[in-house]
């Protein structure tokens, strides 16, 4: 794997947010944007390593430390998935060259699926504001935006490793359905991780602030 890390530029804000907004758009050309770089790397993942650990510091705080715990350590496998799932199928494809710098511009981009369903939230809340109150627009808000990340996500893998549309959904689909096992597993075995009720708590508190708003 030592191989692959080549080059050593630093990472540049700018060109990280040219290269996620051309990418959200169906631009391949975006995939340039990032660097090839163990730096760049890095940082793509720190900000998501970062929330791991203050969520692990903030475990004992809460009321079910139990279930605290559970939280990050699914978000701890779900952030490594994405590159080690597709370091596998590289090296298998002959891609390692290109992996590096795919797996920057993949992991910051992880992070548009959550910006497109606050801003989706927000837009909702204003123009619909009757519909925003209702769990059937929350849980439509969040099934819109989970099509798009997956779209995103199989797009990125495309592009990024220059690979055919259904090698980059077999890519991203097995980093999906691992993410999915996981959760599931959570669900099924004691304390019974409730995620469903996670992932629509952002939804509920921008439900509520409209509320007190209005």
């Amino acid at each position: 794997m030592s191989g692959v890390f080549k080059g050593n530029t630093t990472p540049n804000p700018k060109a990280i947010l040219e290269g996620m907004t051309l990418l959200a758009s169906g631009k391949s050309e975006g995939i340039q944007r990032f660097g090839n770089s163990v730096e760049n790397f890095l940082a793509a993942l720190a900000p998501g390593l970062a929330m791991c650990i203050v969520g692990l510091l903030t475990v004992a705080l809460q009321k079910e430390p139990v279930l605290g715990f559970i939280r990050v350590e699914l978000s701890f496998c779900t952030l490594l998935a994405l590159p080690v799932i597709s370091w596998f199928f590289a090296k298998k494809w002959g891609r390692e060259e290109l992996w590096l710098r795919y797996a920057t511009a993949a992991s910051w981009c992880e992070w548009i699926t959550v910006l497109v369903s606050a801003v989706a939230m927000a837009m909702g809340s204003l123009l619909f504001s009757s519909l925003a109150e209702t769990n059937g627009f929350a849980m439509a808000i969040v099934f819109s935006s989970d099509l798009y990340g997956l779209w995103l996500g199989v797009f990125v893998a495309k592009v990024g490793l220059r690979l055919s549309w259904p090698r980059a959904i077999l890519l991203y689909g097995t980093t999906f359905c691992f993410a999915l096992i996981c959760y599931g597993l959570a669900s099924l075995l004691p304390p019974h991780y409730n995620f469903i009720n996670d992932l629509l708590q952002p939804v509920v508190t921008a439900q509520a602030s409209s509320s007190s708003v209005t």
